[in-house]
């Protein structure tokens, strides 16, 4: 089965946006399989990536108020960077058309 141009690059837009992996998980695109897979991926792996934001920022205001450690905000921007980063690669692993499970 042959996987759509725009498939891919709506699979892609999910990882790297987050919105449009919403609108696939909601709407129906189940009958696409490789969509729906990569837009209900993409909808988890946001929400982990806000989770573990939220996290650290929590964790960095904890620490803040104890004592102040310079540059530990530093970590949050690190953080962020990694995500982005990881969001990327598998943006553009679903526009290749691979199909790949991120660790859980």
């Amino acid at each position: 089965m042959e996987i759509s141009k725009k498939d891919k690059r709506l699979a892609a837009a999910s990882y790297l946006f987050g919105v449009p992996a919403l609108w696939v998980v909601l709407t129906e695109r189940k009958d696409k399989g490789f969509l729906y897979f990569h837009g209900e991926q993409a909808f988890y792996l946001w929400l982990r990536f806000f989770i573990a934001f939220f996290a650290l920022r929590l964790l960095i205001t904890l620490i803040w108020r104890i004592v102040y450690v310079p540059y530990l905000d530093f970590v949050e921007t690190l953080l962020a960077g990694l995500m982005a980063g990881y969001a990327v690669y598998c943006g553009y692993r679903s526009l290749l058309g691979r199909t790949f499970y991120f660790p859980h």
